[in-house]
């Protein structure tokens, strides 16, 4: 396993270099840590050699345990360098800081350029949203059941085996608001209700089986209630999640970073 941390030597930034190294320690991996200097910003007094000389010797005084060859101090535009570096150094998984409140990344970062640097991603890309360590004991997912889904799914579970997975699918009835308009009464209400959850809940002892995860460690939520981020983290609260997995193909793929933008919780992502 290779884990790529990029930094922006503020100090919010070594929070997220904390968790990556705390991180990569537990799982035995090798972690490399990136450093862009974007080219528009300014010239450069000095020449690229002293100045990641400069920089690793800040970074080595701060994480002694550090190896100058995994620090990749580069100039250029932050989502390619970001990308090459991953795919050069066939990194596993990625970690950034959030541009949210807590302004994790702000010299470098903006809110468009962290999206910028999911979607370009060919890798699980972790968001570091607080200072809590990450040794997470319940990650709550939300699901559709499909293959991307359970990619993540099993993804996630083999990244924190001793996780407890949560599964929330959330589900509306099509034209419950009309029916009484269209002449149902409450008997046959009732009953269309309870037809469109059998075939949900079919559909979820499926999928469920299809993950072949210890049921010990697996449990999934039925609500019928639209997916929006709110309802997801009073779930999360609700349940004392301490991860959120979300993937951003197909249905969820504005949810999850309208989800991404409040969260307090810190977020794994994956563009498919």
């Amino acid at each position: 396993m290779s884990i790529l941390v990029a930094i922006d030597f503020s100090q919010s930034s070594f929070t997220v270099l904390a968790k990556a190294l705390s991180l990569a320690d537990t799982k035995e991996a090798e972690l490399h840590i990136i450093h862009v200097i974007e080219t528009p910003w300014y010239t450069l007094k000095e020449d690229m050699k002293s100045v990641r000389n400069h920089l690793w010797d800040t970074l080595s005084s701060a994480f002694p345990t550090l190896h100058k060859k995994n620090f990749h101090c580069l100039q250029g535009n932050v989502t390619r360098e970001i990308s090459e570096t991953a795919e050069s150094i066939h990194a596993t998984l990625l970690v950034i800081g959030s541009s949210g409140e807590n302004y994790i990344f702000k010299e470098f970062l903006t809110g468009s350029t962290t999206k910028s640097i999911i979607r370009d991603a060919a890798i699980p890309v972790l968001i570091v949203k607080n200072e809590i360590p990450l040794d997470p004991k319940r990650i709550l997912i939300p699901t559709n059941f499909s293959d991307y889904s359970r990619t993540l799914i099993h993804q996630t579970s083999v990244l924190f085996p001793d996780a407890e997975i949560i599964l929330l699918y959330a589900y509306i009835l099509p034209f419950e608001r009309r029916l009484k308009s269209y002449g149902f009464n409450e008997d046959d209400i009732s009953d269309y209700h309870a037809m469109i959850k059998a075939k949900e809940d079919e559909k979820a002892d499926v999928f469920v089986a299809s993950l072949q995860i210890p049921e010990e460690r697996l449990q999934i939520m039925m609500r019928k209630e639209p997916l929006s981020p709110d309802f997801f983290l009073d779930i999360s609260t609700l349940y004392q999640s301490d991860l959120i997995a979300v993937h951003t193909s197909g249905s969820f793929s504005f949810f999850a970073f309208d989800l991404l933008e409040e969260s307090p919780l810190d977020v794994l992502i994956f563009s498919f």
